[in-house]
């Protein structure tokens, strides 16, 4: 997850250049039986480490920006989910 978030964060100006590697990690997420409704619980255990790593730090500002950023990433590996539904 961290290598995710550190590769996103990295690439913060040009995210588009994620989309093929990360559609490709939803489908191996996929594979190997990661239910989408994970990903929920995932957004929120890092939003929570943020903010007892960051107290007063992790402001409302802080924390919205970083929901944004977990969205788009998981929005761009549930295509992987969208190119290969489950069950198929």
């Amino acid at each position: 997850v961290m290598l995710v978030i550190d590769a996103a964060v990295s690439h913060l100006e040009n995210l588009s250049c994620l989309e093929e590697y990360l559609c490709n990690l939803g489908k191996k997420h996929q594979a190997v039986g990661v239910k989408i409704e994970s990903f929920s619980t995932v957004g929120e255990s890092l939003l929570y480490m943020l903010e007892k790593c960051l107290g007063t730090a992790f402001s409302p500002e802080v924390q919205e920006a970083w929901s944004k950023l977990y969205s788009a990433v998981v929005k761009a590996m549930r295509r992987g989910w969208d190119t290969f539904p489950e069950g198929d």
